[in-house]
């Protein structure tokens, strides 16, 4: 019989099981094949249309909070890709959950009176707060590297304090050689300027003509590019057991705040 929790759960096997496959793809080769994306947007469209025509989806609502989201989306891929930390199937996959999850004005005040946002948004939340395990294992390889003898700023000297603090967190030192043999995993974060100085440089803005200058031997700081997707389907899992931790978080700290 189709009702409100049969939908629910055609939704949610969907999701995980395609964000499963988005996942494995990521983490092989940074890339996920687009018919993913138009088998998530057809089964969508197909469960909800199922439900608008039994009286179970709000078409209006639906199509409000999928465009929404999906505007958000793609400002939010515009905004991180210069940065290298949000990329093209970060947000396709995101727009497919909008289209997967409907609401409605109604039920998203309900959602959030109980401290989550919709399926979507909680994903992407849940995924920043995991994802937030990188900058510490960043420190925890740098200082792993200096261990064994790297000198982490070498020829870096001219930079200041902060910079270097914060590549600690934000980089990761390698080789060039294994940089140069995985691109597709990592961006070199270092460049030689015009004067012949090397530089750290955090937005992923180098393109092939900054790699002159480096021997395979040279150790380079780089960005580790996060399989995001992978995040994204833990976050999405946790959100359909729990909820919006992000969310959570601030509402504990407003009611601190608050004394409450």
């Amino acid at each position: 019989m189709l009702n409100e929790h049969a939908l629910y759960y055609a939704r949610s096997i969907v999701s995980i099981i395609l964000l499963s496959i988005s996942s494995l793809q990521d983490v092989k080769k940074r890339e996920i094949d687009d018919r993913v994306w138009i088998v998530f947007v057809a089964l969508g469209l197909f469960i909800n249309l199922a439900g608008v025509l039994k009286g179970l989806v709000d078409p209006f609502g639906w199509v409000l909070f999928a465009g929404a989201q999906s505007a958000l989306f793609i400002a939010l891929y515009y905004l991180g890709a210069f940065a290298g930390a949000f990329g093209g199937a970060d947000a396709k996959s995101l727009i497919c959950l909008s289209i997967m999850y409907p609401t409605s004005i109604t039920g998203f005040m309900i959602e959030l009176s109980m401290g989550r946002l919709t399926e979507p948004l909680s994903a992407l939340n849940n995924a920043l707060i995991l994802s937030l395990i990188f900058p510490v294992f960043n420190l925890l390889w740098n200082v792993s590297m200096k261990v064994k003898g790297v000198e982490l700023f070498k020829g870096l000297e001219k930079e200041g304090f902060h910079k270097r603090f914060f590549a600690l967190f934000l980089l990761m030192k390698i080789k060039f050689a294994h940089y140069r043999s995985n691109t597709s995993k990592f961006t070199l974060a270092e460049k030689y300027s015009r004067r012949g100085i090397r530089r750290i440089v955090f937005m992923n803005v180098l393109r092939d003509e900054a790699t002159v200058g480096f021997n395979d031997d040279d150790y380079v700081f780089v960005n580790f590019l996060i399989p995001l997707q992978v995040f994204i389907l833990l976050g999405l899992a946790i959100r359909l057991i729990y909820g919006d931790i992000l969310l959570q978080i601030a509402l504990a700290i407003v009611k601190v705040i608050l004394g409450r």
